[in-house]
C-alpha cells in the first residue's frame, strides 16, 4: 500500500492552486474591463462587438464568483479530521489515482505523489461517495479499488 500523504500539505497545495486560479480570473477580468470601457466606440463600430465584450465580462465574473465560492468551501473543510469514507475533505487512494475530495483542481504533486482535486459535483464522486477502504467501483469503463481513505 502507498504511504499516507500529509493531509495538511494537500490542503496547502489546494489553497495555493485556488488562489492562483482566482488571481488569474481577476487579472483577466480587469484586462477585459479596461479594454471594454477605455476604448471609445466610433460610429462605425457595431453594437455586436460591444455586446460580445459585455457577455465575455459577464462570463468571467461568473467564473470568478464560482472559484471564489470554491475557495470558501475549501476553507470550510477541516484538514485535521480523518475520514473513514469517501466524503468532502477525504484523501482517497485508489489502485489508479489518488483523489482529494474538495474542489476540482489539476494534478498536484505532494512529496513525489500525484493527487487530483475532485469536486463533490463531479460525476465520479456520485459513484464513489460513501464508499470505504476495500470497496470497488466502476466509472465508465474504468474499475477502481479503494486502497485507503483518510
Amino acid at each position: 500500500m502507498k504511504k499516507k500523504i500529509n493531509k495538511s500539505l494537500v490542503f496547502e497545495a489546494s489553497f495555493q492552486k485556488q488562489e492562483e486560479l482566482i488571481g488569474s480570473f481577476e487579472k483577466k477580468l480587469n484586462e477585459l474591463k479596461t479594454d471594454a470601457y477605455s476604448q471609445r466606440q466610433s460610429a462605425s463600430q457595431s453594437e455586436d462587438r460591444t455586446t460580445g465584450k459585455v457577455e465575455l465580462l459577464s462570463t468571467y465574473e461568473r467564473e470568478l464568483n464560482f472559484v471564489t465560492a470554491e475557495m470558501a468551501y475549501l476553507k470550510s473543510l477541516n484538514p485535521e479530521i480523518t475520514c473513514e469514507r469517501v466524503e468532502p475533505g477525504a484523501i482517497v487512494v485508489t489502485n489508479l489515482r489518488t483523489f482529494f475530495i474538495a474542489v476540482s483542481s489539476e494534478k498536484m504533486e505532494i512529496e513525489g505523489d500525484e493527487i487530483f482535486g475532485m469536486s463533490t459535483k463531479a460525476p465520479i464522486y456520485a459513484v464513489m461517495k460513501g464508499l470505504v477502504k476495500g470497496n470497488n467501483f466502476k466509472y465508465g469503463d474504468t474499475a477502481y479499488k479503494i486502497e485507503d481513505v483518510y
